[in-house]
This record gives structure tokens, C-alpha cells and sequence, in this order.
């Protein structure tokens, strides 16, 4: 049975009557996927670490006082035994998965020869790992239903070589999304999203204090992506008919940062 969408005046798609699962939910990026989701009419599943629960359930309890379903699935993405846990909980509180959004990724940039190998596995198997287990939980039921989308998060890193472990693991998840993508055709869309600095991430400022004031110079539009546009990326990825035709695509969201201009 294909999933149901209702249309609106704009010929957008909504996404009452789906459920969408977004790992790494319960802080910075992933509580604004979440509320972009839940107000296209999604029931959302929010994913995060245990030790996150406090901040997930705030989430939860803000958007299920605005009238939204949604409901916190603790597990950590690495995790084989506890991502299947999760998804056997939510298929049996919501019955299906219609859209994935990994978003769980982790930051180190130590150099290789210094990284301990802690950091690699930690890095590496939340990034790249956590997007192929939430995949194999998840694709199983959006292709018995005929319709879904996977949206995992790369980064800017993937496209330069001073963010060591982390850029190495963005630009894999780049991979994974081009082969995944022709893996679930014709019944799912396997794209990732690639965005640079950030606007409202202000840790690099504990790094490099004037980091922000040169992306921005460096950057053709003179500004930084905001939270809430990749949200509205990832809405359109869902919901937009022009967009069901693409897959295996790579959405960079930098205002040019990365293009070559020397």
C-alpha cells in the first residue's frame, strides 16, 4: 500500500498519515528537522542518546502541546542491538516509517596521526555507521508501502581535507547515499544534504574567534545557512512533486563557500 499524501493549493504534498524517524534529534540541527516535519503534518519518532533524553522530551512535549504526535526512541545510532530495539518500538507505536532523517554526527577534527582511535570508531560509527543501521531499520517499510524518503546529513567537511576523521566520514555518507539510492529505487529516495558553517553553531568560536567573519567573507552570498533552511530543505525533499525524481543527489547548502574561485 503506498504511503498517503494529501495536495494542497500549491501542489505540494503534506505529509499527514506518514511518520518520519530523525536520529540525533534532541539538540542543535535536529529539533528544528523535527518541528519543520511535524508541521507538514508527519508524526515524528525522535531519536536520541540516552543521555540526551531530558533535551528530547522537551522537544516532545513543546510539539505534542502544539497539537503534534510525536514520541522519544532512546537508542544510540552505533548501536546495532539498540537501533533494532528502537525500530521494532516504533513500528509498533506508529505501525510504519515513511522518512528517515540521519542527522546524528558527531565533530573531531584531530589530525590522523594524533587521533586515538576511540575518537575514529566514536566519529565513524555515528556518522557513517548510525546512517546504515537507521536505513536497514527503516527502508524495509517504506518499500512495503511504496512510497519514502532517507535524508542523511553530510557536511561542507566532505569537500576539503583539514576536518580529518569528520570529513572523511561525510564524505563516505556521500557514497553510501549514491549506492543506497540505487539499491531502493523506484520506491525510495536516497539524497544527503551537505551544509557549511552554520549560522547558529557557535562552538568554532571556542576554536578560531574570527572563523565566522571569514566564511562569510569568503562566501559568494555574504551570509551562513541557518538551521531552519536545511529544515526547509529536507520539507521540500518530502513534500515537493518536483522533487521525485531525484535521487542520489547531494544538496550542498553553503552560499557558495566551496566553489572554486581561483
Amino acid at each position: 500500500m503506498a504511503a498517503e499524501q494529501s495536495v494542497n493549493a500549491s501542489g505540494s504534498r503534506g505529509l499527514q498519515g506518514n511518520v518520519a524517524l530523525v536520529t540525533g534529534a534532541s539538540r542543535n540541527l535536529g529539533p528544528v528537522i523535527v518541528r519543520e516535519l511535524a508541521a507538514l503534518g508527519a508524526a515524528v519518532a525522535l531519536n536520541c542518546l540516552s543521555s540526551d533524553q531530558q533535551e528530547g522530551r522537551e522537544v516532545a512535549v513543546e510539539l505534542a502541546g502544539a497539537g503534534y504526535e510525536i514520541d522519544v526512541f532512546p537508542a544510540d545510532t552505533s548501536d546495532r542491538v539498540q537501533m533494532e530495539e528502537m525500530g521494532e518500538a516504533i513500528l509498533g507505536r506508529f505501525g510504519h516509517i515513511d522518512i528517515l532523517v540521519h542527522c546524528a554526527g558527531p565533530w573531531c577534527d584531530t589530525p590522523f596521526i594524533e587521533l586515538p582511535e576511540e575518537d575514529w570508531d566514536r566519529i565513524m560509527d555515528t556518522n557513517l555507521k548510525g546512517a546504515y543501521l537507521a536505513s536497514q531499520i527503516a527502508a524495509p517499510s517504506m518499500r512495503e508501502r511504496g512510497w519514502g524518503r532517507i535524508v542523511v546529513i553530510s557536511a561542507g567537511s566532505a569537500f576539503i581535507r583539514t576536518h580529518s576523521v569528520y570529513g572523511l566520514a561525510k564524505a563516505a555518507i556521500i557514497h553510501f547515499v549514491e549506492s543506497l539510492a540505487v539499491q531502493l529505487g523506484p520506491e525510495v529516495t536516497v539524497n544527503a544534504i551537505a551544509p557549511g558553517q552554520i549560522a547558529e553553531t557557535t562552538e568554532i568560536f571556542e576554536i578560531d574567534p574570527s572563523f565566522v567573519e571569514k566564511a562569510i567573507d569568503y562566501t559568494p552570498l555574504r551570509r551562513l545557512v541557518t538551521r531552519r533552511e536545511i529544515a526547509q530543505m529536507i520539507g521540500l525533499i518530502c513534500t515537493s512533486p518536483a522533487m521525485s525524481s531525484v535521487t542520489g543527489h547531494t544538496f550542498v547548502m553553503d552560499g557558495g563557500w566551496s566553489l572554486h574561485k581561483f
